[in-house]
């Protein structure tokens, strides 16, 4: 790609459309070795790929990775929000919230927004101190800053070859894509309309996962560029099972079968849901509170 810096920069974004699908899978193997599923063996063999391929995408496997942890254990309980995701609220909790407040959920829960410029300040900035844990164990602390030390290295190695101007121009499409093919997937997965949230009393983990998350129906060449994340109400289900399992277990039970499935194309309606009615328990968007709610001061 940089030989190709003095002929065209098109053919470099060209290219640079292949290297976001290696980076968006090399993402997923690295999502997999956090929760040590990737290689057979569950010990070392997991973190030492996990934690390589985070210097390659920008991501320490073990904060990343608490947080995702948290994500699957806490997933559509409305008493144990944040964890991992983008926080949703209810309805009631929205018309309680100040103006201010209002207008920043607004912006925040903007798909384009959310996509274009939260994703990738999620993926260079929010990862590389413990933002989100106030009290980071040892081995998270470890974890960013060996993943920190380990972007120098690489990133300067290529700066010291080809100058920071044409890394910049090679590596900011790849790295701007990617991150928001990431968390368009996992966002996506938990946009539907009957979505599953349950206060802590009455929240299931077998329903979270079977209802409140989604089978992506992509075509097939999609799954394998995505790791297969598409399979994300079985992941949830057992994220033990690896990524190129997760197609055939998928079809050798019809009840993981029977959830919901969303299209790619239905899916960008959905990323617009945003608020949690509880008395109709269902999604909604701003355009529909909008439409059957009293104003809020």
């Amino acid at each position: 790609m940089f030989a190709l810096l003095p002929v065209s920069y098109g053919y470099v974004l060209a290219i640079s459309l292949l290297a976001t699908v290696a980076h968006v899978r090399l993402f997923m193997i690295g999502h997999d070795c956090a929760h040590q599923s990737y290689l057979p063996r569950k010990g070392w063999q997991n973190k030492a790929l996990g934690n390589f391929i985070g210097v390659l995408t920008n991501t320490p496997l073990d904060y990343w990775g608490s947080q995702h942890l948290m994500h699957h254990q806490t997933v559509g309980n409305l008493d144990r929000r944040g964890y991992g995701d983008v926080v949703t609220l209810t309805t009631e909790e929205f018309k309680a919230t100040a103006f201010r407040g209002r207008v920043w959920y607004r912006i925040g829960r903007n798909p384009h927004i959310l996509m274009f410029i939260f994703a990738p300040i999620h993926f260079l900035i929010m990862q590389r101190f413990p933002f989100e844990q106030k009290r980071a164990p040892r081995k998270v602390w470890l974890s960013i800053m060996g993943t920190n030390l380990g972007m120098v290295i690489y990133y300067g190695a290529l700066i010291s070859f080809f100058g920071l101007e044409s890394v910049l121009l090679v590596f900011a499409p790849i790295l701007l894509m990617s991150s928001t093919i990431a968390v368009w997937l996992f966002y996506v997965q938990h946009q539907f309309d009957e979505a599953y949230w349950e206060r802590e009393e009455a929240w299931d983990y077998k329903d979270a996962t079977l209802k409140g998350s989604s089978f992506y129906n992509l075509p097939r060449w999609l799954h394998w560029a995505t790791g297969n994340i598409g399979y994300h109400h079985l992941h949830h289900l057992n994220p033990k099972i690896p990524n190129y399992k997760l197609a055939a277990c998928h079809y050798s039970d019809p009840m993981l079968q029977q959830g919901k499935s969303i299209t790619f194309w239905e899916s960008f309606r959905l990323a617009n849901l945003a608020l949690w009615d509880e008395s109709a328990r269902r999604l909604i968007s701003f355009a529909e509170f909008d439409r059957t709610s009293e104003p809020t001061r």
